[in-house]
């Protein structure tokens, strides 16, 4: 299935739709708090081990105060910045849980993006790969989002199982 971010085809609505009962790796470049605030508590009952592979949240060189700022909020003034202050706080208490479990790719810039689930069910599988960052306009989330391209798969095919051993080498190394 193509998803793009369009009605009926956002990539949240994908994970809310088919998110079962297992263990979810993800990859993502570029992540934001309400992102992992959003996973945390949609998912958190569900999924009994995440794995996340994230890249830099920022590009050397930048100015990284400023770029920070931009990439979590978007917004400068008083009520965004509290609110920004309570959802990093739920985000850091999701990857805070014992089941969550989180490495870089630095010093390595990391592009790709992929959510994997894994269930006892082979046919609960799937694979989400394309453009989507795990931030909020990048799955879809909210009255605004990126325009984005992914496929997705459910079952255990060919390049689900391509995908889960790519995660497998990367997660290792």
């Amino acid at each position: 299935m193509l998803l793009d971010n369009s009605d009926g085809k956002k990539v949240v609505e994908w994970l809310e739709k088919y998110v079962e009962t297992g263990e979810m790796d993800i990859v993502t470049g570029y992540f934001t708090v309400g992102a992992l605030e959003w996973l945390g508590e949609k998912f958190s009952e569900k999924i009994n081990l995440f794995r996340l592979v994230c890249g830099s949240a920022v590009e050397s060189g930048a100015d990284k105060k400023n770029l920070k700022i931009d990439l979590l909020n978007q917004d400068t003034g008083i009520e965004k910045a509290l609110k920004l202050k309570k959802t990093a706080q739920k985000a850091a208490e999701f990857l805070k849980q014992n089941n969550v479990e989180v490495k870089t790719s630095e010093p390595n810039f990391c592009h790709a993006k992929l959510f994997l689930l894994h269930t006892a069910d082979d046919r609960k599988n799937f694979y989400l790969t394309g453009s989507s960052n795990l931030t909020e306009s990048g799955i879809g989330q909210g009255h605004t989002s990126n325009v984005e391209l992914n496929v997705g798969n459910t079952g255990s095919n060919n390049e689900y199982k391509e995908f889960t051993e790519w995660f497998n080498n990367i997660w290792a190394n």
